[in-house]
């Protein structure tokens, strides 16, 4: 006997708002992202968000296929802050491994601003696309930080044997060891693993001992 009912309408393919539907979309974002603050990701329903929000659940649909790709945008917006404190700091008219002690610095700052809402992410990074924004996420940090490594090649500064392996490893520490210092103090607390992982990174890359001693040095009160 076949069933009687027909199969529910999957939801409406999410448009590209434009100028008006900006604001819209932004707004659905930031009570998403209060929500799944508050209550995790497997907490927090369309349904909770388009309340918080206001708007009928059929708007919710006008902008994101589904809550997981919302969560998706969550994860390039978070990136893309990421990526301005690098730049910011990559442009600083300083020699290329004092830039690179920077850079972690506001690897460490940036991290701590976003450390909720990634534990977020991690909670429902199973699926296949999230995982590919944040592949392509740390891509974009990875050319930040090859070109400042490659500078400090052609300067004399570094000797690594691949400048994009050294900046993919920099961006994995951001990634991986820093958040989890942060979030659960593993291996370390932040005060002691940022130290510790620029003198590695920076000896790895042939930073001659004393300049190390001098970069890591803390600044006089």
């Amino acid at each position: 006997m076949t069933d009687s009912h027909p199969p529910a309408p999957a939801p409406p393919a999410a448009r590209t708002p434009g100028p008006q539907g900006a604001e819209r979309k932004a707004q659905l974002l930031a009570c998403a992202k209060a929500r799944l603050l508050e209550q995790g990701w497997a907490g927090t329903s369309v349904a909770s968000i388009v309340q918080a929000a206001g708007v009928a659940q059929g708007t919710f649909y006008l902008y994101f296929e589904s809550k997981q790709a919302l969560l998706g945008e969550l994860r390039r917006e978070v990136f893309r802050d990421y990526e301005r404190a690098l730049k910011a700091v990559a442009a600083l008219p300083l020699p290329p491994d004092a830039r690179l002690v920077r850079v972690v610095e506001a690897m460490a700052a940036a991290v701590a601003r976003n450390v909720d809402l990634v534990r977020v992410f991690r909670e429902a990074e199973t699926a296949a696309a999230t995982e590919r924004l944040a592949l392509e996420g740390r891509a974009r940090l990875g050319r930040t930080a090859a070109a400042i490594v490659q500078e400090g090649i052609d300067q004399g500064c570094f000797r690594p044997g691949d400048p994009a392996l050294a900046a993919a490893f920099v961006v994995a520490f951001f990634d991986d060891v820093l958040y989890e210092s942060i979030a659960y103090g593993q291996p370390g607390p932040p005060e002691a693993v940022v130290p510790a992982g620029l003198r590695f990174t920076l000896q790895a890359l042939g930073v001659a001992p004393a300049r190390v001693d001098a970069l890591l040095r803390p600044p006089c009160p």
